[in-house]
């Protein structure tokens, strides 16, 4: 199961996390792209946006991560050095977020129509990404006897795959289904629905702690989740006030 290199051309390595992450950015794209076509939105900047938001988001992770960490680095320069892992997710999704809501912000795009269809692509692509993990036998968890253990470690990334597969299915089908949509009620959902469900499967994840038996990412998605349900019941309250 555990594949790290993917495969080698001359002196080069691909690694199936990177090239699994690749194809889920690509796939977010594919589905962006395709949704926002149906809805007639201006994709002149799309691509040019993703690849921005990809870039910063990076940084962001990189950096959380470098100061989450910095017993593991022994100088400074080892912060590039990307090759040997080290990213926390949420050090990049906020970042990458802001960074579309600035861009769609500026091209004067309907921001929060955006932000839904990027939703519903961006969990689909964390499928792939959370499959990289597992192949690259990057598992995350605790120390486990349990049968769904491997290698005596709980597979956490693989868990939170199948739960942003079904996050992906549960928006999609809101998506399809509902006619008089708010717009970006989709996307609260999907932040809702992420950070319940990252909070608990982080419970078994082997990350730092923080705060009250907490890791930064449980902090994170406890707050995002209770703000973005929050926002949920204040737009449906209003929308029955109508």
């Amino acid at each position: 199961m555990v594949h790290p290199i993917l495969f080698k051309i001359g002196g080069l390595t691909f690694y199936t996390h990177g090239i699994l992450a690749v194809l889920g950015i690509i796939l977010c794209a594919v589905i962006v792209n395709r949704l926002a076509r149906a809805e007639q939105l201006d994709r002149t900047f799309l691509f040019d946006n993703i690849v921005w938001a990809i870039l910063i988001g990076i940084i962001g992770a990189r950096l959380t991560y470098f100061f989450l960490y910095r017993d593991q680095f022994s100088s400074t320069s080892q912060i590039f050095y990307l090759q040997n892992g080290g990213l926390v997710s949420f050090g990049g999704f906020i970042p990458a977020a802001i960074a579309f809501y600035l861009l769609w912000k500026f091209q004067k795009q309907p921001v929060a129509k955006w932000f839904d269809l990027l939703s519903i692509g961006f969990v689909a692509g964390m499928i792939l990404g959370r499959l990289g993990n597992l192949m690259a036998g990057e598992y995350a968890g605790i120390a486990s006897t349990s049968r769904f253990a491997i290698d005596g470690v709980l597979p956490i990334n693989a868990f939170e795959g199948i739960w942003v597969a079904i996050v992906a299915l549960i928006l999609y089908r809101i998506y399809r289904r509902t006619k008089h949509r708010i717009d970006g009620m989709i996307v609260w959902l999907c932040v809702f629905l992420y950070g319940v469900g990252r909070f608990v499967i982080d419970f078994w994840r082997d990350e730092k702690i923080i705060f009250w038996h907490l890791n930064l990412s449980q902090i994170t998605s406890a707050a995002l989740a209770i703000i973005a349900l929050i926002i949920i019941m204040r737009a449906v309250i209003s929308e029955r006030k109508k």
